[in-house]
Formats: structure tokens, sequence, C-alpha cells
């Protein structure tokens, strides 16, 4: 989840946190949503699992050796907060959290499988064909960890018997070590120039090599075969972009995402982008061919989909044309390189903004039933008149998505209202992504909305005010295209990856000794809203609906 940025841009202000003022005098009449709208709360397995003892801890994957490495933490490539100190869900097997989620009204459990748990030794050795076959799948089973298996089979369980329908992500940023060995990339791409080729020689390359789509392809079969028969909804990649951007797009003095391998490779983030349509188009047959049972029944045995981080750029200067032309650049990059790839099976492979000959995939067309929004902020761009990169030619743009905050205390200031994480509040920009991707004709679910706030005294309204934005598009029904529903980040604080557990999204606090829950009043609100399946009258107008003079 989000891109992080400090690169220089001009700022101006605007109103954020309601959408447009109704001239209307009097009370609002209550926003109905429609029936069968989907409410959830979304977590990921690295960031909700490790605390309350090491024996919960997962060392076997790349963010766990990234996270806990000293040169990264002396270069505050990470905070310095370790993920075992965590929320305790392995532990715990989310009992509380999903006890909670129900408490509130939610319908859905949305949770990462940690790939590195399931498989914490390689799976090369079993070699499959174009398929994953029965016999594959048997020999996987054989190399499984069953303790992990039996853990997620009684997460899922329990979240099924409380009336929350499963959606599962495959892969949610982490990779296992024997997959991805991230100091060693670290330290061969920092010898390389941004533009210099990838290096073939480097071995647990991750997402740079093609060997891990393969991996990838059994890993999701399996787990289609394993839990089929309790989880319908499945994510194969999570924010697919914003792996190849923080985790190969690092400039100096600029973008600082640092994710695993944290380096300045331009090539790189293109080849990773790549890889990653293709590791989704497999995972998506798979799961479609080895989910066989309507756990749901709804009629329809599986529904697997994208989900994308989506950023609502704007021009830093309006009034300037190379701001302007720059805006269209960053949002093809950003938000839209890998849905065309993953939806139309349109791959840019020289990044020229172009479709040019050689650069359409049939098999990678169509590879989602539905498309997942992931939603923030916004990002102001500033044009520099040239390509940053030879790699990238539409690279002409600086963008920023972050200002001050507590691990950038001599950030730019926020220029309006910012999350405590330096992200910018832009309540109409998550309208405008909405009917950005309903162009792609697939149902809409927002996977992901939420704001870091520690008081709690913003979350309340950032929520009404973006559920209001879900609701009038919801009726609106742009290019014919459904909302399906709203999944909140998140209902428990968590590991906010290099940043630690400083940005507080919860609707609920952990104790990171005891492991108890405290609701804040966000929840209550959020969970009147999903009980109701509508938004009050009185809360539109305390968060929506209010003058600026008011």
């Amino acid at each position: 989840m989000k891109i992080r940025s400090t690169a220089i841009a001009t700022c101006t202000a605007i109103t954020l946190l309601a959408v447009p003022s109704s001239a209307a005098a009097g009370a609002s009449t209550t926003a109905h949503f429609p029936t069968g709208f989907t409410w959830g709360v979304a977590g990921a397995g690295f960031q909700t699992e490790m605390g309350g003892g090491d024996a919960y801890s997962d060392k076997n994957t790349d963010w766990w050796a990234w996270s806990h490495n000293a040169a990264n933490i002396a270069a505050h490539r990470v905070s310095g907060d370790q993920p075992e100190n965590g929320p305790g869900g392995w532990k715990t097997s989310f009992a509380a959290d999903i006890a909670n989620a129900k408490s509130i009204g939610m319908k859905s459990w949305r949770m990462g499988i940690e790939w590195s748990r399931i498989f914490p030794k390689t799976t090369s050795t079993v070699k499959i064909g174009s398929t994953v076959s029965t016999t594959n799948l048997k020999a996987l089973d054989k190399l499984a960890s069953k303790t992990a298996v039996a853990k997620y089979r009684a997460i899922l369980t329990a979240a099924r018997k409380a009336g929350l329908n499963p959606f599962i992500t495959l892969n949610h940023f982490t990779l296992p070590l024997w997959a991805h060995d991230p100091i060693q990339a670290r330290d061969t791409l920092a010898t390389r120039a941004p533009d210099d080729p990838v290096p073939a020689s480097l071995t647990k390359a991750g997402w740079l090599a093609t060997s891990t789509v393969t991996e990838f392809r059994k890993y999701a079969a399996y787990m289609a075969w394993k839990f089929g028969d309790l989880v319908d909804w499945w994510s194969p990649i999570n924010e697919p972009m914003v792996m190849a951007v923080n985790g190969y797009a690092n400039v100096p003095g600029a973008l600082s995402g640092n994710f695993p391998p944290g380096a300045y490779c331009y090539r790189c983030a293109v080849k990773v982008s790549e890889n990653l349509a293709a590791a989704n188009a497999v995972a998506y047959d798979e799961v479609h061919s080895k989910d066989t049972k309507d756990a749901d029944k709804d009629g329809k045995k599986s529904k697997v989909g994208v989900v994308q981080n989506m950023i609502h750029f704007v021009a830093s200067d309006p009034t300037n044309a190379v701001d302007v032309a720059a805006v269209i650049h960053a949002d093809k990059l950003f938000n839209r390189l890998s849905l065309d790839a993953m939806i139309n099976g349109t791959v840019d492979h020289n990044a020229n903004g172009q479709i040019d000959a050689g650069e359409t995939d049939t098999k990678l067309a169509n590879k989602a039933d539905f498309l997942g929004v992931n939603y923030y902020f916004r990002g102001r761009v500033t044009g520099t008149g040239f390509p940053l990169s030879r790699a990238i030619p539409i690279l002409d743009f600086a963008p920023r998505t972050a200002y001050a905050w507590a691990l950038n205390p001599t950030g730019e200031p926020c220029p309006t209202l910012c999350s405590d994480f330096g992200s910018e509040i832009d309540t109409d920009g998550f309208g405008a992504v909405l009917r950005e991707a309903a162009t792609y004709g697939k149902p809409l679910l927002i996977t992901e909305n939420g704001m870091a706030d520690s008081s709690d005294a913003h979350r309340p309204g950032y929520l009404v005010s973006h559920l209001a934005q879900v609701q009038q598009l919801a009726a609106e029904k742009p290019n014919g295209v459904s909302v399906l529903g709203y999944y909140e980040w998140s209902l428990t604080d968590n590991y906010e990856w290099s940043a630690g557990f400083l940005p507080k999204f919860g609707l609920y606090s952990f104790n990171s000794s005891t492991l108890a829950r405290t609701a804040r009043g966000s929840a209550a609100v959020f969970g009147s809203i999903a009980k109701a399946n509508a938004i009050s009258g009185p809360l539109l107008d305390q968060y929506v609906n209010t003058s600026p003079s008011s």
C-alpha cells in the first residue's frame, strides 16, 4: 500500500473532507446503498499476524529480512519497528478481530495468506507443465506446512461461522526468502545505473525473475485446491504498481518507498510490472480451475479480481501546460499500466504510453472478474518537460504524494489536510478514480480505503464523506458498472511496512503486551452505516453537506 514521495511540487489549497455542498436547506435524506452491497474490513498477513511471542513470527519472508536489516534501519529505509510486536493474529487466530468485525455489521473478511508460511522451502522441485496437475498438487501437499494450512483453515472457518464471507489475497507484498533475497538484490542493484539492463546473474530475484511467476502459479493452484470449499473471492496480487514503484523506483532525494529491495532501477520496475501481470494471469486460471466449490452459495464457484492502488493525480500548477500534460503520464504509469495489461492484455514494454506492434498479449487479457480499487490520497504532479529515464520515456514528472509527518518532520508542510502518514486527503478524488476504474467495464469493489489518524478526530468524517462518493457512484452505475462493496482499511492498527507502527489506520487499537483491542469512535460510526446499508441524514449533514462557512 501507498507510494511515498518527497519530490518538490508547487501546492495549492482546496477544501477536502466534504463532497460538494448541497444547496438545499434543511436536513439531508438518507443515502442508501444497493441491496446486497458487501461491507467488509481488509488486512494483510505480514501486517497483522505476528505478535504475542517469537513462536508466532514468520522469519522466512523477504520483509522479515528487510525490516530487521541493520543497514536499512541505520539508513532510515525502515522505521526500526519490528513486526513481531504486532497485533498477534496468528497466536489468537484473529478471534477478537472476527468478533469485532461481526459486531460492527461486517459481512466479509479480506485477509492475506503468507506464501512463506505455506511453503517455507522452495517448491521448484515440483515440475509442472502448462498447468498444475492433480499429481503436482499432491507433490506440493508434501512440501506444504501442515501447521500453516491448518491455522489458515481455522481462521477461514471461524470467519465463515461468524457470517463473514472470506476474501483471500494471495500475495500482499511479501515473498518467501527462497524466492527473494532482498539484501543481495539491494546491494547488487546499488552498483548499477537506473537505466542499466537488469543483471541476468541476480539470483533469488523476486518478481524480477520469471521463475517466480512459475512458483506463484503452483502456490495459487494449491491454495484454491485447499481452501476452495471455504473461499470464493480471490485476488492474486495486491497493488502491483506499488511493488514495482516502491521496490525499484527509489530515486535519491525524490521517491522513497523503500520496499525490498529498495532499488533505483527503472528497467527493473518495468520488468517487475510485466512479471506481475503474468503472475496475475496464471493465478487467475489456476484458481478458476482448482476452486470447484461454491462456498457462498451464490451460483459462482470463484470470483478472481485485480486489486489496484489508484491515486488522484492533479497538476501542481493547473495553469502550467507542462504540469497538466504530466498528469496524464503519471496516471498512465501508476494507475493504468497494470490494469491495461491484466484486463485489456496490452503491455507497454517500452513505457512510451502507446501500444505498439507486439504489445498485445491475449494470454493476459480479461484476467479479472472484478476490479478492486484501493484509494487513499491525492498526488500533485510537477512536469519536467523531458524524460527522466530512457527506459520510461513518459516519466517526465516529479510526483508528490507525502508531506511532513513523524518520520519526515522536515518535509514540506501539508497544503491542506493530511493524514498522520503525510498523505493529502482528497475526497472528490475518490469519485474521480472510481469513475476512471469504471471505464474498464468490470464490476468495482473498493478493497481498501481509510485514514491514518491516531486521534480519530478526522477518521469519522473521512469515512462518511468517502462513502458518500461510493453511494453516489453506485446509484449512477457509470458505463453500466456495478459497485459491489466496500472494505475499510483497517479493522485494527497494524504494521505499515517501512513506516512500522506509527500510522494508525485501525478502527481498533491494540495493546502489544496483552493483544487486547480497544474500539475507537470511528468503529461505531462505520458500523452504523454498514448495519443500515445507508448513510443517515444526520451523518451526511455533519460530515458531507456542510457549507465551508459553517
